[in-house]
């Protein structure tokens, strides 16, 4: 191996190192060596720290150690680098055994964990005084989108503060008053916060001067490196003919100009001497727009001939092409006022869900690492921190270090502020910068350079590259080399995110022919790229059963046509994470027995039921159950009358939902939810007639429900909103179909890229673009105001790095999912509509180097053979005159009122009466909004519906009668149940007091329009009397006791003596 020393360097664990290895160059198993020496010659396994990013990498990583000890006990191996491994793991047994660890049997001292588990367990020792409470429960991913937008929402409300009236209404009004698209950016913001908050308000403020001094560093930066380029292209000559330029911005640059600030206005002319806007390059048409009027032939000859001169200075056009992407050098009074709202309001949107995480004993992963840096970086207790982690931490390893992002590198830094570099502490980084994929995370690849060319802390780090390949066959490894070494840059760019590419010696010695393949394919040509992928997949099978076989995509919805394919084949194929929960159709009829069940009133549910497999009512019978306006679909099947009106086969099948369902109905508030669903289930489908797949999403579907309802949050909109999060159960296949996100670290001996010709979704425009640098530095500019023509300078230059680093990051990801490959690499693409790769996909990377394959094609005249497509349905026309519309409309309103009681006053009534039982009497308005959200109540009625249900709260706890209706008694009951040899009863609140039963049963009803108190109690006297004298006949009987009987209605705070 060409880079033994390297490996061999990297086990010397009395230096730092920072490890690039790419693809295939065994980097787990140096990390796994490293760790075993380190762990050989430690006073406590605790000494050693190694951190990775994902919880598949920590598995893998203590896997391969344990398997190193275990594999120790046997007889030595006979290859070089497992003899290596073996001999390492040999020594940490005799230290094992030595020191009493017994890591065999006590693997969790083997410290391998996530930074977030760090972050975590920072925060655990080392608790600010804000979070000495109760344990708090990290949030799931589903309760995200909620809990930020509640944040948003209080954050909104906020607008009614006088102190904060002004930020949050103009924040509003640069939306244009938009009022989800604020919710939405403030979420979305909420979700990223760790990253800029610490940056945003330095000791505490918003540092609007800070942010200029960022943009002015950058401009001269980059001023300097345009001036080091031109300075050997652009000499005397050209300015001597600048000189007698009619424009007057152009005549007087007589040199080079410098790189100060005021130096950008030249550069800028010079540019636009040099580069045509319009076609951003080199000039042809020398003119009178840069002050070389038609007379002046010799002049424009020379300068002609002087720009001809310079086509081959690519790297010179580039910066002058993008001294126009550059961020201004000060912000106007306007912008400044802008990003101040913006900032209040974020610094208000992180104070409301702070509110929030404390009221619920929760927090998410932002929270955790925020508070990580803040217990690292108090200086009060600094001493402490180092001192625990000086005697229990001395190495870290950081594996995929190329993943990391600034917040947690700023977490890596202070936990090793304190070490200097002979006090016998290391650190060491593996990771391959040429991998890097994971922008949407924010990390940042130009972190691998920056610690390469700075080191980290007071640690001087010495950079090692690895170059041997032992993955893939000599002809991938020397293929891929010339493919890459085209696409990637020449040069690295710790801003843009760029790294130049660096090439792999193959270890394997076999050659062969077609190593990698490319198909391409017209437009509208998706069809036959499946049914490529699948004549390849066939040929490979019939050749060795046992290949492993990997289609690799960008995005899941690329795979839909091929695993179509696949299936119309008869090809057994594995699923990674690529088929969502939800979209699969026995999932939708679960979802739909939920929605039933959960809600009687729900039509569509029970429609849904009725027409899904277990089922299968015909659409005619459907039709008419539906027609039935004032009658629950379940009420129409409990109806003999209504289900006359079926067909003889309708009325069997319609009787099969009625019995599976009816017991679980009826026995709501005896069982669970869950146990009531699991009984409908097994009575419409047995287990037997499930197939394996169906039978793993039920087992996962009924994980979900119980853990929903222990959670007390048993609604549709959670369940749909985990359900996004989770993904179909498949079956076992060595043929893969996954995203190259997933296949990283994975390899095959057969890879296929399809959808070559296609691009990945674009990302929203976030409310402050913004870009970290080091140092702890970030720049940002805000979101233009809708009445504004154009972005910021400033906001324009964030978007064009981010669309740089998007670009660069697309290179990386191609040579993730082509480095895969152990024998072969098979790509497929099709051309866009003009007969060209569609800018932004990975075959615009690689038709240069298959220029001779890419032809273009008038995509007029090629026949689209595409799935066939049913046709798309059709509005009608409206056929009621206006004049019937407009009377119908005002019909509607009026009857509103009617409906709005019909639909809604027992949801509102229900959860009143849940709180006035559990002595509630002020919940969040989070809390109520859940609870009309599972009883069904649209979101237009929402606000309005849980403002009636905290006002009725509120005049309750206000109401002179509060103290002796909920005062403690022994003898209080709060929604019993009582029965006797007729009837069951529940009463709201009973008491015993003196010797007198008390009834009282609540009452949400209110004063009609125009109506008196008197004339309210009368009609509430006249509703009620008759079921409260029901009552007091069931529990005189029952407790022998004389009684006496109220209505309490809060809305009208009264308490109605019956």
């Amino acid at each position: 191996m060409n880079d033994q020393k390297q490996r061999d360097q990297a086990l010397n664990i009395e230096s730092s190192f920072i490890v690039q290895a790419p693809a295939g160059s065994g980097k787990t198993e140096l990390i796994t060596q490293r760790y075993l020496k380190l762990l050989g010659s430690s006073e406590e396994p605790e000494n050693i720290l190694v951190m990775t990013f994902t919880n598949r990498a920590v598995d893998e990583l203590k896997l391969r150690i344990v398997s190193a000890l275990s594999d120790a006990q046997v007889e030595p191996p006979k290859e070089p680098h497992k003899l290596i491994t073996y001999n390492l793991a040999l020594r940490v047994l005799n230290q094992s055994k030595k020191r009493n660890w017994d890591l065999l049997r006590h693997p969790s001292r083997l410290k391998v964990i996530t930074i977030d588990s760090l972050s975590n367990l920072i925060v655990s020792r080392f608790p600010s005084l804000d979070q000495l409470i109760p344990h708090r429960t990290i949030i799931d991913s589903y309760e995200y989108e909620f809990i930020y937008r509640q944040a948003a929402e209080n954050t909104l409300l906020l607008i009614n503060d006088d102190e904060y009236k002004s930020s949050v209404s103009s924040v509003l009004l640069s939306l244009d008053n938009h009022v989800d698209r604020f919710y939405r950016l403030i979420e979305e913001m909420l979700a990223k916060r760790e990253q800029w908050l610490p940056r945003l308000f330095i000791d505490g403020a918003l540092d609007i001067s800070s942010l200029e001094s960022i943009s002015k560093t950058l401009i001269t930066d980059y001023l300097e490196d345009l001036r080091g380029i031109a300075q050997n292209a652009l000499g005397d000559n050209f300015f001597s003919l600048l000189k007698v330029s009619k424009r007057e911005d152009i005549s007087q640059i007589s040199k080079l100009p410098g790189s100060s600030i005021k130096d950008l206005k030249d550069w800028r002319a010079i540019a636009d001497i040099l580069i045509t806007k319009s076609s951003k390059n080199w000039r042809k048409k020398i003119d009178v727009t840069i002050g070389f009027p038609a007379e002046m032939k010799d002049e424009k000859n020379q300068l002609r001939k002087f720009i001809d001169g310079l086509y081959s200075e690519f790297e010179l056009k580039k910066l002058l092409i993008n001294l126009h992407n550059l961020p201004s050098e000060h912000f106007p009074e306007f912008t400044k006022k802008y990003i101040t709202d913006i900032a209040q309001v974020l610094k208000l949107s992180v104070a409301e869900l702070k509110v929030i995480f404390d009221e619920k004993g929760l927090q998410d992963f932002s929270e955790v690492s925020l508070q990580a840096i803040n217990a690292l970086d108090t200086r009060e207790e600094l001493t402490d921190i180092a001192l625990l982690l000086d005697y229990q931490i001395k190495h870290v390893l950081v594996d995929e270090f190329q993943d990391t992002s600034y917040s947690q590198l700023n977490l890596i830094q202070k936990l090793v502020e304190g070490w200097q570099q002979d006090d016998g502490k290391t650190i060491f980084f593996v990771g391959d910068p040429m991998q890097s994929i994971y922008k949407f995370r924010e990390s940042q690849v130009g972190i691998f350079l920056e610690v390469v060319r700075s080191g980290i802390a007071n640690l001087d780090i010495k950079p090692l590259i690895l170059s041997t390949n032992f993955r893939s066959t000599q002809s991938i490894v020397r293929e891929n080399n010339e493919i890459f070494a085209n696409i990637f840059p020449n040069e690295d760019n710790l801003i843009l995110g760029s790294i130049h590419y660096s090439k792999s010696t193959p270890f394997s010695k076999e050659e062969q022919k077609n190593a990698i393949s490319f198909y391409v394919f017209s437009p509208n040509q998706d069809q036959e790229e499946a049914e490529e992928i699948v004549k390849i997949i066939q040929q490979s099978l019939l050749r060795n059963q046992e290949k492993e076989i990997a289609v690799l995509v960008r995005s899941r919805s690329h795979l839909s046509q091929v695993s179509s394919a696949l299936q119309k084949n008869n090809i057994n194929f594995e699923s990674l994470k690529t088929e969502s929960l939800r979209s699969n159709l026995f999932t939708r009829d679960l979802l739909s027995l939920t929605r039933a069940l959960l809600s009687l009133s729900d039509k569509l549910a029970w429609l849904s039921i009725l027409r899904a497999p277990w089922c299968g009512l015909k659409l005619k019978d459907l039709l008419a159950l539906s027609k039935t306006s004032d009658q629950t679909i379940f009420n129409q099947l409990m109806n003999v009358e209504s289900v006359q009106n079926l067909s003889d086969d309708g009325i069997k099948r319609a009787q099969h939902i009625f019995l599976a369902t009816k017991e679980a109905i009826f026995s709501e508030g005896k069982f669970t939810f869950v146990e009531r669903f699991s009984f409908v289930l097994e009575m419409l489908y047995k287990d037997h007639y499930l197939e394996e797949q169906e039978k793993n999403i039920k087992t996962q579907f009924l994980k979900l429900l119980n853990h929903c309802e222990s959670n007390q949050v048993l609604n549709i909109k959670t369940i749909e909103s985990m359900l996004q999060d989770l993904y179909a159960p498949s079956r076992s296949s060595n043929l893969k179909l996954m995203t190259i996100h997933q296949a990283k670290g994975l390899e095959f001996d057969i890879v296929i890229i399809p959808g070559l010709g296609k691009k990945g979704r674009n990302d929203n425009l976030p409310l402050m673009q913004m870009q970290e640098f080091s140092d702890n530095h970030v720049l940002l500019a805000p979101i233009k105001p809708t009445d504004e023509d154009s972005e910021s300078e400033t906001y324009l230059y964030l978007q064009y790095l981010k669309k740089q680093q998007s670009h660069f990051e697309l290179m990386r990801l191609l040579y993730v999912a082509m480095s895969r490959a152990k024998q072969e690499v098979h790509l497929l693409g099709a051309l866009s509509k003009s007969g060209k790769p569609t800018t932004g996909s990975f075959l615009s990377l690689l038709s240069d180097y298959y220029e001779d394959n890419v032809i273009h094609i008038n995509s007029q005249n090629e026949s689209s053979l595409e799935i066939e497509q049913p046709p798309k349905l059709l509005r009608n026309k409206i056929l009621m005159p206006p004049l019937v519309r407009k009377q119908n409309y005002v019909d509607d309103l009026n009857n509103s009122p009617k409906a709005f009681d019909l639909i809604y006053q027992g949801a509102l009534g229900t959860i009143v009466h849940f709180y006035l039982e559990h002595a509630e009497f002020n919940p969040s308005s989070l809390s109520v909004d859940t609870m009309l959200r599972e009883r069904g109540v649209p979101s237009r009625l929402l606000n309005s519906l849980s403002d009636t249900i905290l006002s009725l709260l509120k005049n309750t706890k206000r109401d002179k009668n509060f103290e002796w209706i909920f005062k403690y008694r022994e003898s209080t009951e709060v929604e019993s149940e009582f029965s006797n040899s007729t009837q069951t009863i529940i009463v709201d609140r009973l008491f015993v007091e003196d010797g007198v039963l008390w009834i009282i049963d609540f009452k949400t009803s209110s004063l009609h329009e125009g109506e008196n108190i008197n004339a309210f109690i009368e009609r509430q006297k006249n509703a009620h009397q008759g079921q409260i004298e029901n009552y007091k006949g069931v529990l005189e009987e029952f407790f022998q006791l004389p009684s006496k009987s109220a209505l309490y209605c809060p809305a009208a705070s009264q308490l109605i003596f019956l």
